[in-house]
Parts: structure tokens; sequence; C-alpha cells
């Protein structure tokens, strides 16, 4: 899914030591092979955002009494429906993982052209919300570029893989919990700054304070993604990572999961946008919804990873009791 990726699990190794020293790591096996050519992963997002332009388009024309608002959760749904379909089609749900970042910033263009009528007119309010999500959706291309632009796909998420077996049938499973749910999810998250930009510019109050915390806060959370992220990046590459540690420096001393806490601090900066533009009282229930539920799905999220990484590393259990979950803390001893 903005599909949430935290690339922090030690990969598998088999104990080869035939002495008695304690075993350090943990013996898991590979998982299964499921490629997808890069050029698959070109063609599903080109086919995607196509039909998904056309859609937006189609429907402008023949159902001008449409909000934006609604507009947009139809288009990204069918756009959602054709990367499932590519999905089905190369047996690897993964396909989905970037859409959760490149819709919202075309989310954005889409929602000011039907609300404005074209792009040519822009409120400084909402030209700061689409700087913020060019700016964070930028972040994850750039320090989790993802592999399907470049190598295709060889294995699928394993929290896709691990719904296989579950009791529902995949196809339906990956439908609605691995492509529709998380895209439902970011939508409403985003809604905020969609009402925001529905509002054409002569209907937009002067800018305020509260425009300034959002943006700061939106920054601030990009800043601790990339750095949470491009901090474990380095720690992939480093001995103590192939021998089974896990990372506990810089920021992931004070939070067991920060760029998690980047991504519900960068959905909760939307809030503010709402309130400058006044609108915040009339819509509180859609303005407020989104970002709590994603910040709620994502202490979930964190709760898993924590659950996976106690099977995968050995010294997980001592960082579950020094250092907080999500919300940076001091830890509870020196890291």
């Amino acid at each position: 899914m903005l599909h949430p990726l935290e690339p922090t699990c030690a990969p598998a190794r088999q104990n080869m030591s035939s002495t008695s020293e304690p075993d350090t790591t943990r013996t898991l096996s590979p998982p299964p092979h499921r490629p997808v050519s890069a050029l698959q992963c070109y063609l599903t997002y080109l086919v995607s955002i196509s039909i998904g332009a056309a859609c937006w388009f189609l429907l402008y024309v023949a159902m001008p009494e449409n909000s934006a608002f609604l507009n947009g959760l139809i288009v990204t749904t069918v756009s959602t429906f054709v990367i499932w379909l590519f999905s089905m089609a190369n047996g690897n749900s993964s396909l989905y993982d970037p859409y959760w970042v490149i819709a919202p910033p075309l989310l954005v263009l889409g929602i000011v052209a039907d609300s404005n009528g074209g792009l040519v007119n822009w409120h400084w309010r909402q030209f700061m919300i689409f700087a913020c999500f060019v700016m964070w959706a930028g972040r994850y291309h750039v320090v989790l570029f993802w592999d399907g632009w470049t190598k295709g796909l060889s294995i699928e998420d394993w929290r896709y893989e691990n719904m296989r077996s579950a009791p529902i049938p995949y196809w339906l499973n990956s439908l609605v919990g691995m492509h529709h749910f998380p895209t439902y999810l970011v939508y409403f998250a985003f809604a905020p700054a969609a009402l925001v930009l529905m509002q054409t510019p002569p209907e937009q109050p002067e800018l305020t304070l509260w425009d300034m915390v959002g943006a700061v806060g939106a920054l601030a959370a990009t800043l601790i993604q990339y750095v949470a992220d491009a901090q474990n990046k380095a720690f992939q590459q480093s001995p103590a990572y192939r021998n089974g540690g896990s990372i506990r420096s810089g920021l992931w001393a004070w939070s067991r999961h920060p760029n998690y806490f980047g991504e519900v601090l960068f959905w909760l900066s939307l809030i503010p946008f709402a309130l400058a533009a006044g609108i915040f009282e009339s819509h509180m229930a859609l303005v407020l919804s989104g970002p709590v539920v994603m910040a709620i799905f994502f202490r979930f999220s964190a709760h898993l990873m924590d659950k996976r990484s106690l099977e995968r590393r050995c010294d997980y259990d001592g960082i579950m009791k020094d250092i907080s979950p999500l919300l940076p803390l001091i830890p509870r001893r020196p890291s």
C-alpha cells in the first residue's frame, strides 16, 4: 500500500555455527519468487493514470453536478482497480505499493482543475498544499526508490504474502484489503486538503498562522521521514545488520518507528489548512476522521512490525523495552 513500508527487517539467514556459542540468528524460509518486469510496472501506472484522467474528464463533462471530492473518489477507485487487474495478471500485489505516494499530488491537480475549471488560478494556500505533497512524495522516490522502476519486482511484500493464507480468496483479499482499503485510507486522510482545494481563489480567506502551522508540520514530517529512511538504509549496509542486529541510533534511538511517526504527522498537518480556510466547523467530521484513522492505522502497523521483528531479530526484545513505539521520546537507557 503508501502503501507504508518499513524496510528494517533483517534478511533470512541460516545458522552455520557448529559451536556451543549462543545462536544470534533466526532460520527463516526465503520468500516466494514472484517476478514482475520493470516494463510491466511502468505499463501498470501508465494505463492506470491514463484511465483515471479519462474517467475524471468524462465525469466533469457528463456529471457537472458532482463535487470535485466525489469525482476524485471515483477516479482513485477506478485507478486502483486497474492496478489490481495488473496485480492479478502478474501474481504480485506489490505492484500497488507506490500508488500511496503517486496518487495524492495528482489528486491535488485534479481537484483544483475540477473546481476552478483549469489549473491557471491558484490561491497561495492551495499552492502550499500542493508543494507539501510534492515534497512528501519526492522524499519517497528519492530515498526509497521503488525497485519496480529499475529492475522490476522479485518478491511480494510480506504483509501481502501473509494474507495469501487467509480463508478469504486471494483475489478478493487483494482487491479489498491490499488495494482499495489503503486507497480509501489515503483519500479520506487527504480530505482536509481536498476541501480547501475545492474553494476557488476568491473564496479563500487570507493566509493565517494556521497555514504556517500546517506547512511547518508537513515540512517537519517529511524531514523526519527522510532522515529516518536514510539512516535505516545506511544501517542495512552495515555488518551489524548482516549479523542480525537492529538499528538503535539516530532517530531510531527515540522511536522504534520514526518513519511511521513522520507519516502520521504529515497527515495531521493537513488539518490546520482546513482551519485557516474556515471550513473546519462546517466539515469537522470529514476533516478529523481521515487523519485520525490514519494515525490509528500506523500505530497498528507499528505493532505488526514489532511482532515480526521479535520473530526475526534476537536483540529486538531489548529495543521494545527501551524505545518508544511511535512518538519520539527519550530512551529509557542510553542506546
